[in-house]
């Protein structure tokens, strides 16, 4: 399923995405309880499908359930619905999560082009939820922040239970679905000369301002998307390719990143945590920053920071584009 946050101009909803229409969840599985003959389907239906996806995954179980069992019985009875077209409602931000839990340090390639060892752990640091925007909307080009903003594809892992000390064996079952996560990077706040050869990294000026973290453009749950061993993640800038890798190449991979960041704290229902990104952002080709920009082969660009008016286009397989420009 594709679980999408969607505002038709009256309020936001809730929604799946079927052959390129947004159908209501709400909607969906009220009339599936009033074909079960339940009168009490519309107070129900309200209860178990909230507009909001954190309080959806909080649910729990029973919440998973109406989801999916709504969403089936759109999809067989398509006719009997109000749909939207993509392009014609506001797509906001599937989720706008309890905090953003990510992971630095965690393509050989992002190492190689910025000169860094490979570290014993994965690199942990946070991402406030206020930096946090849908798709289309403008990321803030302010040069009070910085004039190199960056751009970075990530893998969004979308928790759906509390855990902690969670085994890698049992990750999966931690997990509801899947987004994109854009981790807009202020590089001359992140990444700080310090004597002749020497940088100082300060994530939380780097990576914490106002639109710095586009998400979306919609959550798919693990039942459509069980497999992310081997997805494809590309960014364009402008039309430009920047990013060519694939999730096979993650240093730590899925699992490991779940249970590492959980020994620390305890995963709740809407956090979210993103995978780290691989070669290819402009940091890797800032020479001023200690980046060595080798020439690549698999049609990736080497790129300036991103100036105001640039497109962004991020992929992942199985999951679509998010796509927003800087202005």
């Amino acid at each position: 399923m594709r679980l999408v946050s969607f505002n038709n101009g009256t309020s936001s909803k809730l929604g799946t995405v079927i052959d390129n229409k947004i159908y209501s969840l709400r909607d969906g599985y009220s009339e599936f309880l009033k074909n079960k003959g339940e009168g009490l389907a519309d107070k129900i239906s309200k209860v178990r499908i909230p507009d909001n996806t954190v309080k959806l995954i909080e649910g729990g179980d029973k919440a998973y359930k109406a989801l999916k069992e709504a969403n089936d019985f759109i999809e067989k009875n398509q006719d009997m619905f109000e749909s939207f077209d993509l392009e014609k409602v506001e797509i906001e931000a599937p989720i706008m999560p309890k905090i953003i839990i990510c992971g630095g340090a965690n393509f050989d390639d992002h190492l190689e082009e910025t000169k860094r060892s490979k570290p014993n752990e994965v690199e942990f640091f946070l991402k406030a939820p206020n930096c946090v925007i849908g798709p289309g909307k403008n990321v803030q080009y302010e040069r009070r922040v910085t004039e190199k903003y960056d751009y970075e594809v990530e893998l969004g892992i979308v928790i759906k239970k509390e855990g902690r000390f969670i085994p890698e064996e049992e990750a999966f079952d931690y997990i509801f679905g899947y987004t994109i996560v854009n981790d807009i990077s202020a590089r001359s706040r992140q990444v700080i000369p310090w004597g002749e050869s020497n940088f100082q990294l300060r994530f939380g000026e780097g990576k914490n301002y106002d639109t710095g973290c586009p998400l979306g453009p919609w959550i798919v749950t693990t039942d459509e998307l069980d497999d992310v061993s081997s997805l494809d993640l590309k960014t364009w800038v402008s039309g430009e390719l920047r990013q060519n890798n694939n999730t096979e190449n993650l240093i730590w991979k899925v699992p490991q990143l779940v249970s590492y960041y959980s020994q620390f704290m305890t995963l709740q229902p809407g956090f979210v945590i993103a995978s780290g990104t691989p070669g290819g952002p402009a940091l890797g080709s800032d020479t001023e920053l200690g980046a060595d920009p080798y020439q690549r082969d698999d049609g990736v660009q080497r790129g300036a920071y991103m100036k105001s008016g640039d497109q962004m286009k991020l992929h992942i397989d199985g999951i679509g584009d998010l796509e927003n420009p800087i202005k």
